[in-house]
């Protein structure tokens, strides 16, 4: 159905729409961490609230689809907090799929502003209505004498005579709701809408008291009085109304609080900021050499001094700067987290197997640019940990495990990188079947399977096409997964390491970047040109040593400490001539293996600002981007991922 907006709601339909987003983005972690704990009122209540201000918001809109899906939502969850429904998988399982209508909902309303019409979600309404009506409702005589007199307005209600006429007036318009629920109600109306501040305040102090509607009503006798449902509910009433109310006050003060300290900033003016502070890095990085060169080529006078304080101080200005702005960049993991305890459910059920879902650092902050390219990976490797990893229930039972699997997401900070860990205790990789399909599709040979290490052969997992799956599925077994996974986290300049023990469980180690906009290098010079090598990926810088130099084969290796390293110059790497002699060794981490690369020159660190090539040479075999130094020429940024990856198949068992 196509909406139909004037301009003077569009703003209004913004703010709702991301307000929506925060509600529904968390509301399956939640879901889920209430199927586990279905008598967590605390959680049914935030979520019966999240559904309440989504459907108050949808109705000022005039959003119908929305509105009806969040308020039969709604009623479950005030139908559970009130012990009148019991919550059941089933159950859970429809009120999952209201939430995904109501996901897919927002998202056409921010595409196209269109929603469902009343078609597209009847036979999901029909589906809530079946969970409403599945349990035994409990209801006060007083609201279904409230129901009875909607057409005739208080005929059969009496009130006690101290209750105000404001407070009857109110509890006469809104039959069958108790008194937070009125005051929920009366804060969601437009401003000039809503009661007098004096109505709001007496209604407020009423619930303060304990009190609620029956307690304002006159009873009709001792036999009703005496009724177990009535005095059972009664203190229940009592107890949890005052709460509700203090809640409520709490949510709107943190509403205030959140207006006041947090301003939503447009993604694109942050980039344009981030572009602005990169280029005053770039000039600070010139004018500091500049200085550096008037130094060393004047006497040293107070001007000179003078100047070279400045430039200390603005040098520190800009990195104090430049540290704001990339926070403005920075999310906690939390944002793709939170996505996971519905995925790893919905598969366990389909796959019949038990497991646990551990998620931990979700506070763990990362550029968002990153992080938005991380979930795909990390839906891989979830659904492999589940589908490969994990065993069924009772195979688990006979190995002396338990019968609940568990899966581990976890996220911390280390120097300058972010690790993010995918851990399963499930049966672990069986390396002679790794390398047993390795030679099947060709990937590498007998002999060479024979040499290479356990290390080495997990690293075929993430070669194309390759998958020791049995049977193709719809989970998983096309060989499509795991080197997307690998390609996606070296084009973030990220590594990932596997651990595996047979019969324990398997580990995926992700090393990312804090950010992706500015980084520390390593100058070094080769063929009478400059490159930067990141600086997280350089183990080691030594001389280098002609003696030290052997010949494997096609190959070269470096041998340094006792340790032999496989060795490539940096102008065989880009196919340019070499010219100079080599004068250093730097060896990088290239996976699992670090692998030395010589050079001819070296000029040091610098911390440079990461440029794009642009469509043209964006797919250039090797390169990250590109920089401009502090005397103004051009440097390209090396990925040593991709550079050593065409050789990848040829180095499998050397070494």
């Amino acid at each position: 159905m196509k909406l139909d907006f004037p301009e003077d709601m569009k703003e209004i339909l913004e703010e709702f729409l991301i307000e929506a987003d925060e509600i529904l983005s968390g509301l399956d972690q939640d879901l889920i961490e209430l199927e586990e704990n279905p008598d967590d009122k605390e959680l049914l209540n935030k979520i019966f609230r999240g559904m309440h201000t989504l459907k108050g918001g949808a109705g000022f809109l005039g959003l119908t689809s929305v509105v009806e899906i969040a308020h039969k939502i709604e009623d479950i969850f005030n139908k559970l907090r009130n012990d009148e429904l019991k919550l059941t998988s089933e159950m859970m399982d429809i009120i999952f799929e209201g939430v995904d209508k109501l996901k897919e909902s927002i998202e056409m309303i921010k595409e196209s502003e269109e929603i469902p019409d009343e078609e597209d979600i009847k036979d999901l309404l029909i589906k809530l209505e079946s969970v409403l009506s599945g349990g035994e409702v409990l209801e006060a005589e007083i609201v279904n004498n409230n129901h009875e007199s909607q057409g005739e307005i208080g005929t059969d209600i009496q009130f006690v005579e101290s209750v105000d006429e404001d407070i009857k007036n109110l509890i006469l318009q809104y039959p069958g709701k108790d008194l937070g629920e009125i005051l929920e109600e009366l804060i969601l109306l437009p401003p000039d809408e809503r009661p007098s501040i004096e109505v709001i305040e007496k209604l407020e102090k009423i619930i303060s008291e304990g009190k609620d509607v029956k307690d304002l009503i006159k009873q009709k006798g001792e036999e009703q009085k005496s009724k177990p449902e009535i005095e059972e509910s009664k203190p229940v009433q009592k107890e949890e109304r005052p709460k509700t109310a203090e809640k409520s006050e709490i949510t709107k003060k943190k509403k205030t609080e959140k207006k006041e300290e947090v301003i939503r900033v447009d993604v694109e003016r942050v980039e344009v900021l981030m572009n602005l502070v990169g280029e005053l890095v770039l000039d600070r990085n010139r004018i500091v050499k500049l200085a550096s060169g008037l130094e060393t080529s004047c006497n040293s006078t107070e001007t000179i001094e003078e100047l070279l304080d400045s430039i200390t101080g603005m040098s520190r200005t800009v990195s104090d700067l430049q540290d704001a702005v990339m926070k403005l960049r920075m999310q906690p993991v939390k944002k793709v987290f939170s996505k996971f305890p519905r995925i790893v459910r919905d598969l366990a059920k389909k796959l019949n197997k038990k497991v646990n879902l551990v998620l931990e650092g979700e506070d763990t902050e990362i550029d968002r640019s990153i992080l938005d390219k991380l979930e795909d990976p990390l839906i891989h490797l979830v659904r492999n940990a589940i589908d490969h990893g994990i065993e069924p229930p009772e195979e688990r039972v006979k190995s002396g495990k338990p019968e609940i699997g568990t899966v581990k997401l976890s996220a911390y900070q280390e120097g300058d990188r972010i690790i993010i860990a995918i851990e399963d205790d499930g049966k672990g990789i069986d390396v002679e079947k790794v390398k047993k399909k390795a030679i099947e599709k060709g990937l590498i040979t007998p002999e060479q399977a024979e040499n290479i290490s356990d290390k080495e052969a997990f690293e075929l997992l993430f070669m194309p096409g390759f998958s020791t799956a049995e049977q193709v599925s719809d989970v998983s077994g096309r060989g499509v997964g795991m080197d997307v996974v690998a390609s996606t986290i070296h084009s973030l300049r990220g590594t990932i390491e596997v651990e595996s023990e047979l019969g324990e469980g398997t580990k995926f180690i992700m090393k990312l970047p804090l950010t992706v906009a500015i980084i520390r290098t390593l100058m070094v010079g080769a063929n009478n040109r400059i490159f930067a090598i990141p600086l997280y990926s350089v183990v080691e810088i030594v001389r280098y040593e002609p003696d030290k130099v052997k010949n494997i084969g096609q190959f070269k290796s470096f041998m340094l400490r006792e340790e032999v390293y496989l060795m490539f110059s940096l102008n065989e790497l880009f196919d340019m001539p070499d010219q100079n002699e080599k004068q250093f060794i730097v060896i990088v981490r290239v996976g699992e293996k670090n692998i030395a690369i010589s050079v001819e020159e070296l000029f040091g660190e610098e911390e440079i600002v990461i440029k794009p090539l642009g469509k043209l040479l964006e797919n250039v075999q090797g390169i990250a981007g590109a920089t401009i130094t502090g005397d103004g020429r051009v440097v390209l940024i090396v990925d040593t991922n991709s550079l050593i990856n065409d050789k990848k198949s040829q180095l499998v068992g050397v070494l």
